[in-house]
Parts: structure tokens; C-alpha cells; sequence
């Protein structure tokens, strides 16, 4: 059995490790967007994992992608609302008119 001390191959960085986003993975998952949410948590529930196996690229990387899918989640909630709220207003509009122009004959 050979014992070779080989280098890392990442040197140990200074400082914590980088947030995993879960909160807001979980937020956006239970307020928002259920499909975005859960890629968001999935990304997110990795960012340990490889920051301890001493992969801290892939750490970062997997902290960068739960944040932007619970930005997606996000924003593609807000999108959906506003897009109700506009086709709400627009029929609310055109019920008005219908009931003004019956109430004229």
C-alpha cells in the first residue's frame, strides 16, 4: 500500500463556505413555482456536500444555480400574477362595457 501526499487539488480557500440558498429554494418552492423551486433545492442541498469533498468550484457553482432557479421561481411567479391580474382587469372591462351598452337599449 503506497501513501503518496499528494497536494490538494484545490487549496483549501479562506473563509466559510458559500450559502447554499436553501431557504429561499425552499420559499420559492412552497410560494411560487413549484418546478423552479425544486431544482433550486436540489442545487442547493449539493453546495455542502462538495464543499467538504474539497470540490469548492463545483460548491460555488451549485450555490449560484439554487439562487438563480429560486430567482426564476421567483420571477415567473410574479410574471403568472401579473398576467391574471391584466386578463382579470381586461374582463372586468369588457363585462362593464357589455352591461352599459345592454342597459342603453
Amino acid at each position: 500500500m503506497n501513501n503518496y501526499n499528494y497536494p490538494p487539488k484545490y487549496p483549501n480557500p479562506q473563509g466559510p463556505p458559500p450559502s447554499s440558498n436553501m431557504v429561499w429554494a425552499i420559499l420559492t418552492t412552497i410560494l411560487c413555482c413549484l418546478p423552479f423551486g425544486i431544482v433550486a433545492i436540489v442545487y442547493a442541498s449539493k453546495v455542502d456536500g462538495y464543499w467538504y469533498a474539497g470540490n469548492y468550484e463545483a460548491a460555488y457553482d451549485a450555490s449560484n444555480k439554487a439562487r438563480n432557479w429560486s430567482i426564476a421561481a421567483a420571477a415567473t411567479s410574479f410574471g403568472i400574477t401579473l398576467i391574471y391580474l391584466a386578463c382579470m382587469l381586461i374582463w372586468g372591462i369588457s363585462i362593464g362595457s357589455l352591461e352599459a351598452l345592454s342597459n342603453l337599449s
